[in-house]
């Protein structure tokens, strides 16, 4: 019989410290919306399994396995069994080192015993229970956010963030993924104990404010526990090339359409509502197995060249006012854009990050420096959960849900850790923010098919194919 323990902890710290996800980062005067970690025990009798939700942006992965070794503590789980994901809001503090910014280890030791005690909480709550599985499509609420404009140089060029309505404009680079997946999760006689919704959208849309906030996780998570009760969850799908802006409007709409908490509340209801239709239609899991697969992979990281770093270096050194920034992107980067706009303050950061790598590799003493990267599956009945490590660009969530032999597949990416972006490798011919080399963007550009490649095996060997 299947047990299942659902626990919520507030990990919200307090006010001041500084939240991580955008150039200088403020120091947070507010909260909008708590941070939690959400934490989701599955126990089939023989094995099992844990899923650990934070509220955060990410987690460097040399930090995961002391977090895993605290957490199964006091229960029969091993470390390996517990996967630990983020829901990759930008308003909370640092547990990576990212922008110029170290991680706030202050913040690590406070969060630390509320992780133990969250799967104390989890564990000592399994009882009996069942698992419902829903799916709709949400439309109007994800967008692509690399958009192609043509190239005298190159042909096509992605300007990360981009407007459509300009002369140069051609389409976007790849697609959104509408699909909202809901697991309800019920006593043996109908109690809602909770769940997870699992939809790819950067948790961006608080923008700047300087508050702590789950972003529209937080509101999302919050009427659906008012609405059935229980504890719900926020999984971050493929969402490395999406977020909640339609570009085709004007840059003055932008803000005010879709940036801000009253946004993020109308993000909110509205996926609320769409969950609502999925768990109506919804259907029981057929049977009640738990397993647990993971590979290691050693994926190799890219080199900036020995002309970069030189660029790199005059451009800190000048600081030039006058500068082509374009042209000057063109030269150190071979592509027309970072973002769309080339700001100068981006430009600075990545010649910073761009000797950031470089004396990194340098001082590693390897002739090939390369990255550790765990791929992590759970199966609960005819359900996967996928855990990517990193910002996986959409695609790879679509083409692994498709190909997955579960019933269903849910794509999760900064699974156990974040070794950056993980674009396709068309992406990498076209530029843009998430290709562009740094510590946000470090693998080489084949990291993604072995990832999906890896995560498939995966999910036919549990599927016993």
């Amino acid at each position: 019989m299947l047990k299942i323990g659902i626990s919520e902890i507030n990990i919200t710290p307090e006010l001041g410290l500084r939240v991580a996800g955008m150039l200088n980062p403020p120091k947070a005067e507010g909260v909008k919306w708590p941070l939690f970690v959400r934490i989701f025990v599955f126990d089939d009798g023989i094995s099992r399994a844990a899923i650990v939700i934070m509220d955060n942006l990410l987690i460097a992965p040399p930090l995961i396995s002391e977090l895993r070794q605290l957490m199964s503590l006091g229960t029969t789980l091993a470390p390996a069994d517990i996967m630990i994901t983020c829901t990759h809001t930008h308003r909370a503090p640092f547990l990576a080192a990212l922008m110029d910014e170290e991680i706030d280890f202050g913040y690590l030791d406070f969060i630390k015993p509320r992780l133990v005690d969250g799967m104390a909480q989890a564990w000592a709550a399994r009882q009996p229970a069942r698992i419902k599985a829903g799916r709709i499509d949400a439309p109007g609420w994800t967008f692509n956010r690399r958009q192609v404009y043509k190239s005298e140089r190159y042909g096509e060029q992605v300007g990360t963030q981009g407007p459509q309505a300009i002369p140069g404009f051609l389409h976007n680079e790849g697609p959104e993924d509408n699909e909202l997946k809901v697991i309800t999760i019920e006593t043996l006689d109908g109690k809602c104990l909770g769940g997870m919704v699992n939809f790819a959208c950067h948790t961006t849309v608080m923008g700047g404010e300087p508050v702590y906030s789950a972003d529209f996780a937080g509101p999302l998570t919050e009427l659906l526990s008012r609405q059935y009760g229980g504890i719900f969850a926020f999984l971050q799908g493929a969402a490395g090339n999406l977020w909640a802006i339609n570009t085709t409007h004007t840059q003055d709409r932008l803000a005010k359409d879709y940036m801000g908490p009253d946004h993020a509340e109308r993000m909110a209801k509205g996926l609320a509502k769409k969950a609502e239709q999925a768990i109506q239609n919804g259907k029981y899991i057929l049977n009640e197995r738990v397993r647990i697969q993971s590979e290691i992979l050693c994926i190799p990281q890219r080199r900036p060249t020995t002309e970069q770093v030189k660029l790199a270096r005059w451009y800190l050194e000048k600081v030039p006012v006058e500068i082509d920034q374009q042209e000057f992107t063109r030269q150190i980067y071979d592509h027309d854009y970072t973002f769309y706009n080339n700001d100068p303050v981006v430009q600075e950061w990545f010649a910073r990050e761009t000797i950031g790598m470089w004396e990194w590799q340098r001082r590693a003493g390897i002739r090939e420096p390369f990255e550790i990267v765990e791929i992590q599956v759970i199966g609960v009945g005819d359900i996967a959960f996928t855990g990517y490590p990193g910002e996986l660009f959409t695609e790879f969530g679509l083409i692994t849900k498709a190909e997955s032999p579960f019933r269903e597949t849910l794509v999760i990416e900064l699974a156990n850790g974040w070794h950056g972006y993980i674009p396709t490798q068309q992406a990498f011919t076209h530029g843009g923010y998430e290709t562009r080399l740094g510590y946000t963007s470090r693998l080489v550009p084949e990291a993604g098919d072995r990832m999906y490649e890896t995560a498939l095996k995966l999910l036919n060997f549990l599927a016993g194919k």
